[in-house]
């Protein structure tokens, strides 16, 4: 599932899933929006926070789409 997806079914916001994350609320956007990856500790708080409903290859293929635009 996209970061995306999962963010509008959970009802989170950028801002509220930087601060459950530590993270930024730009990077959150980028991330979500494929145009950067999390560093490697943040992917992993990040799968953890979803349940894995958006995997490491998700952010992947998200990103790879968005670069073949």
């Amino acid at each position: 599932m996209r970061l995306r997806e999962w963010m509008n079914k959970e009802n989170h916001t950028a801002q509220t899933l930087s601060e459950e994350l530590g993270s930024s609320k730009r990077n959150v956007e980028k991330w979500s929006r494929g145009e950067r990856l999390p560093r490697s500790e943040m992917a992993i708080k990040l799968i953890e926070l979803t349940n894995g409903e958006v995997s490491g290859n998700d952010l992947i293929a998200q990103q790879v789409q968005r670069n073949k635009m």
